[in-house]
């Protein structure tokens, strides 16, 4: 078996109950051959931080703090710092969803068995605070497909994707220079630097919605902020006028009342 990096960033804002959930998801995997990297990304809860701290017995759990907030794109860059050549694999995997069984077994057998992928996503079932499901998110498969999509939106669900070392040595570390997306310029870089994307076309994870994510993700700060961060992804890799009315569409979108922003997220994917 191939070794495997598992990286997960844990703030002030991540319940407990949530974060038990993912961190058993990951430690109940099927695939075995994994260290699990997790950051506390300045001061968290302090039943979080105990239930992680009591999980200092196993192996491999490797436990980092800092005192002071950082975002997630520095915590994830701040792990694979610590952690460059010493994994085949890298996988994430955020501290309120859940990965189901099979997920680690079956995007190391796919990038084994695919050897020009530089990293893997798949599909997910969206869930709400309840575990109740809530949308089914299906994913471009193919290099072709996913370039083609991320014309408009994000052709990887962050926290499902592996990548390989390699990924890195062509695309660099995750970019902290947005105000938000740094997934989003992290695939811009890999596709700019010739990495190829697959989604495995299985439904591998719960991507949890929480009752705050519209209100998260409207407002003017927000909608500029997309705009903005699609322009600099549609420069990169010279999308055309095409993309940028998508962007602008994106931004407007994000000035809509939460109750539209919902029916737009659901039937507009």
């Amino acid at each position: 078996m191939v070794k495997l990096c598992v990286l997960m960033s844990v703030y002030r804002g991540d319940r407990l109950e949530f974060t038990q959930q993912a961190v058993q998801s990951i430690l109940n995997q099927t695939y075995k051959d994994f260290d699990f990297h997790i950051i506390l990304d300045g001061p968290i809860g302090e039943d979080v931080e105990g239930y992680l701290d009591s999980l200092s017995s196993d192996s491999r759990i490797k436990l980092y703090k800092r005192v002071e907030n950082k975002g997630l794109a520095y915590s994830l860059n701040e792990l694979l710092s610590k952690t460059l050549g010493k994994y085949a694999y890298y996988a994430r995997m955020d501290a309120d969803d859940i990965a189901l069984p099979e997920r680690f077994s079956k995007q190391v057998e796919y990038m084994e068995s695919n050897p020009d992928c530089d990293c893997v996503g798949a599909w997910a079932i969206e869930i709400d605070e309840n575990n109740e499901e809530y949308f089914r998110k299906e994913m471009p498969v193919t290099q072709e497909e996913c370039y083609a999509f991320f014309e408009k939106r994000d052709c990887m669900i962050h926290p499902t994707v592996m990548f390989r070392n390699t990924y890195l040595a062509k695309a660099g570390l995750y970019p902290e220079d947005t105000y938000f997306g740094e997934d989003t310029m992290m695939w811009a870089k890999g596709f700019a630097a010739g990495c190829v994307f697959h989604n495995i076309p299985e439904y591998l994870f719960l991507f949890r919605i929480n009752r705050d994510f519209f209100s998260r993700r409207r407002g003017w700060k927000h909608a500029i902020g997309i705009f903005k961060l699609r322009r600099r992804v549609n420069k990169l890799l010279h999308y055309g006028s095409k993309a940028d009315f998508y962007a602008v569409m994106y931004m407007v979108a994000k000035l809509m009342p939460k109750s539209i922003l919902n029916i737009i997220y659901k039937k507009a994917r």
